[in-house]
This record gives structure tokens, sequence and C-alpha cells, in this order.
């Protein structure tokens, strides 16, 4: 009986199963699986290494699987937001150009208007209107 004990509890702790080091940015995962899920790069050494799967009840597994599902969702939805952002931005960006370009064009314009022989309040209204035209174009990121 005591033998029989202890060479189930001997194969129990001989019996391994593979083991990869996965890395998705600074979070490094050890996983059972052969494979790293998606989003996650195999980082595991030449080396290699087992892994026990003792102790590990089909219930631990599946809450471990429902975990990874649960992360690949999230990372599937934080690029999707990071597109949209990207594209957002981009967006900004384009219109942001045409909006820099016809205030340069209005700067310069008033800047040659301003080298024009004018009455001091003519030429006190142009400045105005230049330092206005230069502050939008600060705001603006021109």
């Amino acid at each position: 009986m005591r033998r029989t004990i202890a060479t189930i509890a001997l194969i129990t702790l001989t019996s391994t199963a593979f083991a990869a080091k996965c890395r998705s940015g600074k979070s490094i995962l050890y996983t059972q699986d052969r494979y790293c899920p998606a989003g996650y790069t195999d980082i595991t050494t030449s080396m290699g290494g087992t892994v026990s799967s003792a102790g590990k009840s089909a219930n631990v597994v599946q809450q471990e699987q429902e975990f990874l599902q649960g992360r690949a969702i999230e990372r599937g939805q934080q690029q999707t937001q990071t597109t949209v952002a990207q594209q957002q931005v981009m967006q900004q960006q384009a219109n942001n150009a045409s909006l820099c370009a016809a205030l340069a064009e209005d700067a310069r314009s008033l800047e040659a208007a301003m080298r024009q022989p004018n009455s001091a309040q003519a030429l006190d209204s142009l400045k105005q209107r230049h330092r206005n035209t230069r502050d939008q174009m600060y705001r603006n990121g021109c």
C-alpha cells in the first residue's frame, strides 16, 4: 500500500508539461502551453524548462483560460480605441495644416499692409490684427 502511494506521488510530482514565457509590453506570462496567446511574444530561453502540473484542477485551468480570453478581448478593444484616436489625430493635423496655411497667409498680408504708408490709427489696427493672427497660430501649434 505504501509503495503504491509512493509510486503515485512520484508520478504526480514528475509529470511535467512544457512551459512558455511570454511578454506583452512590461507584462510577463508563464503558461503551460507550448505557444503564447495572441498579443504575447515568446521569450522562452533555449534552456526551456518544465512546469509541474500537479495540483491544478480543471476549474483552475478553466479560470486561467477565461482570464486569458478576457485579456485578449480587452487588448482588441484597446487596439481599436488606439486606432480611432490615431485617425482623429491625423484628421486634426490635416485640418490644422489648412488652418495654419490660412493664418500664415493672413499674417503675411497684414505685414505687407503695415509696410505701406498708413495713418497711426490704421497702423495700430493692423498691428492688433497681426498680433491676434500670430496668437491664433501659436494656439493651434503652427
